[in-house]
């Protein structure tokens, strides 16, 4: 069993205890549906690059980072040092995130306009209107984990429920389904997940297929300035790093490649 699907294990396990605290239709009733929303697509759409900063405290790749994160201050700070977005993990036993540091981060960013990613693994609806519910501008779509039809469904729902999707995919046979619907951001994962493998080379490769009206973002394996150079010279319009930048010592340095 690969570390992803261990993950989708673990995930769907606590799915089901939290649909049996609180029922979909429960939970349905508690989102307020008029929650301000900062897009995405509008910081894509500055014509400069734009930095997702990711915070998590740990990952299967790379090990521990941060058993001590204070996500509000840590989005102060990369808000402070130029980060466009943040992204949070939420995933809990592989990653050490939670709901509560969704929350946490924005209740700082909401104000400053910042768009946060709620970085998780979804695969069930139920996630979408927790996503909501918790205040996330936008959520990732990982089509490696998900049936043509499934995706579909949870994206049409995400884009209902005013959500900006990033949709992540991995290779060809990804970016086949990815396309199956008009989508308005792909994120090209330099990182396999089942082996957890990075190549900078799988961008360059797959950024050429996509076509020039969708936002493409560069995620994973940029760790300095001329990582970054590469990834927006093949067509890169964002880049998601977290991993140099949860070890930096000098996070505004980094945030600044």
């Amino acid at each position: 069993m690969s570390i992803l699907d261990k993950i989708i294990l673990k995930k769907k396990n606590r799915l089901e205890i939290k649909k049996a605290l609180q029922p979909l239709s429960k939970l349905k009733e508690d989102i307020q549906f008029h929650q301000i929303i900062i897009k995405l697509e509008e910081v894509l759409d500055n014509n400069n690059i734009t930095l997702i900063a990711e915070m998590k405290r740990q990952s299967p790749s790379a090990g521990i980072m941060d058993t001590k994160l204070i996500p509000n201050e840590q989005a102060e700070i990369y808000i402070k040092s130029g980060a466009d977005a943040i992204s949070v993990l939420t995933e809990e036993d592989f990653f050490r995130g939670s709901n509560k540091d969704l929350t946490d981060v924005l209740k700082v960013s909401k104000n400053k306009r910042i768009p946060v990613l709620q970085k998780d693994f979804i695969f069930d609806e139920y996630q979408l209107y927790e996503a909501k519910k918790l205040g996330a501008d936008c959520v990732l779509l990982i089509v490696r984990i998900l049936e043509e039809k499934k995706y579909i469904q949870l994206y049409k729902l995400a884009k209902s429920l005013g959500l900006s999707v990033i949709v992540e995919i991995f290779d060809e046979t990804d970016l086949r389904k990815a396309l199956s619907i008009e989508v308005e951001i792909i994120g090209i994962n330099n990182r396999n997940l089942a082996t957890l493998k990075t190549s900078l080379d799988n961008f360059v490769r797959l950024s050429k297929l996509i076509p020039n009206d969708i936002f493409k973002i560069a995620e994973s394996g940029i760790s300095n300035h001329n990582d970054a150079l590469k990834m927006v010279s093949h067509g890169a319009n964002g880049l998601l790093v977290g991993e140099s930048i949860m070890k930096s010592n000098n996070i505004g340095q980094i945030i600044n490649i």
